[in-house]
């Protein structure tokens, strides 16, 4: 994996904390799963507001674009929130979103892109 590829996805894992802490949500679980085929990134959150959930879902799950990968990836985190989950969907492909009682499981996936070296 390249440098470049670990920065972004530790930014990732960045701002998908901030946008919780923001919304005032200080207890969730955020695990990341590197695989050769895809990174996935599981979130716990329990009480998630469903107008959030919903937001999320929507800004989220659009096309991923390189470009974005390779240009414009540094501007993550310098603008407000709403934005920031627009720009983490042109970096993820796809979230999965399942609620279990109060608890919300969000799964973001980002398939890899290039053949890993390892």
């Amino acid at each position: 994996m390249s440098k470049q590829e670990i920065k972004l996805l530790t930014k990732i894992v960045r701002e998908l904390s901030m946008i919780l802490l923001i919304h005032g949500y200080r207890r969730f679980t955020l695990t990341t799963d590197y695989g050769k085929a895809e990174t996935r990134f599981f979130l716990n959150v329990k009480n998630l507001d469903d107008e959030l959930r919903d937001h999320i879902e929507e800004k989220v799950n659009r096309e991923r674009e390189i470009e974005v990968e390779t240009y414009g990836w540094e501007l993550v985190g310098d603008i407000d929130s709403h934005s920031e989950l627009e720009i983490l969907g042109l970096l993820i492909d796809y979230v999965e979103i399942e609620q279990d009682g109060d608890e919300t499981f969000l799964t973001f996936v980002r398939k890899s892109m290039y053949k890993s070296k390892e």
